[in-house]
């Protein structure tokens, strides 16, 4: 009985692999070639923006869009990663509005191989993008240390921490930038810290405000213990 089985199993083995290949092959492509409907998230860039202009707020990420066509069509559609380029080249400052259409997505963002097999049937969300533009503006700005906690019992902090670079060139929105007086590190925990602490941490920017100098910053914090002359109060007994 077991030799009957093993020859059914075995007997002929390669002519009974290539059938089964050959059957899994004419069942995917039966498959593939039927057409269906789904929802593709498609991303979005702004390009073409002048030097000397800035978008304030967020670009909407993707755009979700239903399309239309066979399922190996739409397979080819996800592996060629399509994106939808938002033309800001004639933009001004004040706001930039654009809606975003089937036809848009069909000519922009659809490759044009895949044009005639594929249709966009309605876009979902976002319909339109709209952007703010302002001109650019260079500023340099101080720079100052943000701590956060308690040091150990019997310290403290009397005196402002030392920053090194202690200014920065930021670039941003014109409005924006001017309003801006003083930038921050990002916070320095001192919690259960005793006297002398050095950090190199990241400067903290406001959104759309970019740093054009130096990425890291050196942050010196001295704790005195409690109740001890301070190095101030010493330099003026001298």
């Amino acid at each position: 009985m077991w030799q009957r089985i093993r020859g059914i199993l075995f007997d002929n083995l390669a002519l009974k692999l290539a059938s089964l290949l050959l059957a899994l092959l004419l069942y995917a492509h039966v498959v593939t070639d039927q057409e269906r409907e789904a929802v593709v998230q498609i991303p979005i860039a702004a390009v073409g923006l002048a030097d000397t202009l800035t978008s304030v707020g967020e670009l909407p990420p993707r755009v979700a869009v239903k399309v239309r066509g066979k399922w190996k069509d739409l397979i080819r559609l996800n592996l060629t990663r399509p994106f939808l380029s938002i033309d800001l080249a004639g933009a001004k400052p004040g706001t930039f509005r654009t809606s975003i259409t089937a036809a848009d997505i069909s000519s922009r963002a659809i490759p044009p191989e895949l044009t005639r097999q594929i249709s966009v049937t309605e876009v979902l969300d976002p319909r339109s993008v709209d952007l703010a533009i302002e001109p650019k503006a260079t500023k340099s700005l101080p720079v100052r240390a943000r701590v956060v906690g308690t040091p150990a019992a019997g310290y403290v902090l009397d005196r402002a921490p030392d920053v090194e670079p202690d200014s920065v060139r930021v670039i941003g929105p014109a409005k924006l930038v001017g309003g801006i007086d003083t930038l921050y590190t990002v916070a320095v925990d001192i919690t259960g810290e005793r006297e002398k602490i050095q950090r190199q941490v990241a400067l903290a920017l406001p959104a759309n405000v970019a740093n054009l100098e130096t990425r890291r910053y050196v942050v010196t914090i001295t704790l005195d213990r409690a109740g001890a002359d301070s190095s101030s109060d010493r330099t003026r007994r001298r």
